[in-house]
């Protein structure tokens, strides 16, 4: 319980429940949005893409900016323009005005996300960096159980009104700003961005950092499909779409949780073979589905899988580097992040169609293998550490 008396970590902990509400908030609500003046069926989407496109691209523009003036220089001004953006989208009806107020949330969220993480990284050193990411991807899963359900709940009345949610961050920015210490010094480091790219030239990073962007590919993939399956095929609501994406939220929180347990017993590479085989068997089985009881069973599959896998790849990136290039390099590792939540809905689309999209759970089980046997290859021959002390 030390971890919670750390009133540095618990104001981190916030910022991420705030950053992850980019997309799980939304994601249920599409279908409402869909009534905005400018928006179809075909471009409601845009409002995720945008968020991520803007926070793929800030992201790496940010990292180092972190690096040499510090963290807490980068994680008020983003959460404050969070909140702003979010508070505007209430008073906007249309559509295209919206996708300019996401965009900017979409390059707050790039100045939050991966500086809290490297915050994090700054703070603690293994075993306990292991669990205090754990914690964080907790948080994460624990805000991505609630939020769906009550924000498809919410947007029954009116659509706009879980972006209050958002709103509620500028309080947040203004306590971070009195209450926030500097977790790590802003230094000019000579020779930077050579040691930044250098820390990452190696089989191990890039198996991290492939691994990332293939674990948001395959989760935007049940965030963006599994709602319309749910709607379309089960005849059901936006609040049981929210209920689903809450069960693996819920269950990935929980595993999360035991992160610190878990990289005790087992290498970072088996957690990660555990990590994309649940995860490809949850979208195999999801496309499978004929039952609404069922569905939510295989979202608790893909919950076991994506708690391994996050706290072990946040953690083993973090240590990738010293402090004064964490930023930087984890920028790129973010980076990848909005990448695959940006690529994933246009790939899978090409499996499905108007009326079906079923295959889009059939590709992403097959691309998980891609993954898994990376995962296997570096369990056999790559020249990994064997598991936590």
């Amino acid at each position: 319980m030390r971890f919670f008396r750390n009133g540095n970590l618990l104001i981190l902990l916030a910022v991420v429940m705030f950053a992850v509400t980019g997309g799980s908030l939304v994601g249920p609500i599409l279908p409402e949005m869909i009534n905005l003046e400018g928006a179809t069926g075909r471009n409601v989407g845009l409002a995720l893409s945008a968020y991520t496109f803007a926070a793929m691209v800030a992201t790496p523009l940010l990292g180092p900016v972190a690096d040499r003036f510090g963290r807490k220089k980068v994680i008020v001004p983003s959460v404050m323009l969070f909140g702003a953006a979010g508070l505007l989208i209430t008073f906007t009806r249309s559509f295209w005005v919206v996708l300019v107020w996401r965009a900017l949330q979409g390059i707050a969220v790039g100045g939050m996300m991966n500086t809290v993480v490297t915050a994090i990284g700054d703070m603690y050193e293994e075993p306990d960096r292991s669990r205090a990411m754990g914690y964080r991807i907790t948080v994460q899963g624990l805000t991505n159980a609630t939020v769906p359900f009550v924000s498809g709940a919410i947007a029954v009345f009116a659509w706009f009104l879980p972006f209050y949610i958002h709103a509620a961050a500028i309080v947040l920015a203004i306590v971070a700003g009195f209450r926030l210490k500097e977790p790590g010094r802003g230094a000019r480091t000579p020779g930077y961005m050579i040691k930044a790219l250098a820390a990452i030239a190696n089989i191990r990073a890039v198996w991290l950092f492939f691994s990332n962007f293939m674990g948001f590919v395959l989760l935007y993939g049940i965030v963006v499909y599994m709602p319309i399956l749910v709607v379309r095929d089960f005849g059901l609501t936006t609040l049981h779409s929210g209920l689903a994406i809450s069960a693996a939220a819920g269950v990935s929180g929980l595993v999360a949780s035991r992160a610190g347990t878990v990289s005790r017993h087992f290498c970072e590479q088996t957690r990660v073979i555990w990590g994309f085989a649940c995860c490809g068997i949850s979208h195999l089985l999801t496309g499978f589905s004929g039952s609404y009881p069922l569905l939510l069973v295989f979202m608790g599959v893909w919950g076991l899988g994506f708690g391994v896998l996050m706290p072990t790849l946040n953690s083993a990136a973090a240590g990738l580097v010293a402090t004064e290039l964490r930023a930087g390099v984890l920028s790129v590792f973010t980076l990848l992040i909005y990448l695959g939540q940006t690529v994933s809905p246009l790939f899978l689309a090409l499996f499905v169609t108007d009326t079906a999209v079923r295959g889009a759970f059939f590709a992403g089980s097959a691309i998980a293998v891609i993954p898994f046997l990376f995962a296997v290859y570096m369990r056999m021959f790559g020249s990994l550490p064997a598991r936590s002390p």
